[in-house]
C-alpha cells in the first residue's frame, strides 16, 4: 500500500508542477481559452468529483500505512492557508479585456484573475512549488 500511495502522490505532484510551469510558460491567450472552455463545460464538475475521490483514496492509503497525525494536520493547515493567501492576492478588478464573459461565477472570476496576473501570488506559488519539489524528491529518495 505504501508503494501505491507513493506512486499516486508522485503523479499528483507532477501534475501540480506542470500546472505551475504552464502558468508562466504558456501564453495568456492560450491559457485563458483553456480556462474559458473548462468553465463553460461540465468538465469542472466531473474533475471535482474525480479529485474528491482521489483525496479520499490518498487519505485512506495514508491511514492504512500509518498516518502520523501531527504531520498530517500541519500539511493540511499549511496547504489550506497557502491557498487562502494566494486567493487574497487577487483583489483588483479585472480589466474589461481580461474579464470572463457572462455568466460570471465567483470561481470563474478567480480563475480569470489568476490567469491574468499570476505574478501577484508569486510568494505563495514559490512556496508551493518548493514544497512540491521537496516532496517529490523525498518520495523518490526516501525509503519506507
Amino acid at each position: 500500500m505504501a508503494l501505491a500511495l507513493k506512486i499516486l502522490l508522485g503523479l499528483y505532484i507532477l501534475q501540480a508542477l506542470i500546472k505551475f510551469i504552464n502558468l508562466f510558460a504558456v501564453p495568456y491567450d492560450i491559457r485563458i481559452k483553456r480556462i474559458a472552455a473548462y468553465h463553460h463545460s461540465q468538465a469542472s464538475k466531473v474533475f471535482d468529483h474525480i479529485l474528491l475521490t482521489l483525496m479520499a483514496v490518498l487519505v485512506a492509503l495514508l491511514a492504512a500505512v500509518g498516518l502520523e497525525h501531527l504531520s498530517f494536520i500541519t500539511g493540511l493547515l499549511v496547504g489550506l492557508t497557502l491557498t487562502q493567501v494566494l486567493f487574497h492576492r487577487f483583489t483588483q478588478p479585472l480589466a474589461p479585456d481580461r474579464a470572463p464573459p457572462p455568466p460570471v461565477t465567483p470561481i470563474t472570476t478567480m480563475s480569470y484573475a489568476i490567469q491574468a496576473n499570476p505574478r501577484l501570488a508569486w510568494r505563495e506559488l514559490v512556496i508551493q512549488t518548493a514544497l512540491f519539489v521537496w516532496a517529490l524528491v523525498a518520495l523518490i529518495t526516501q525509503g519506507g
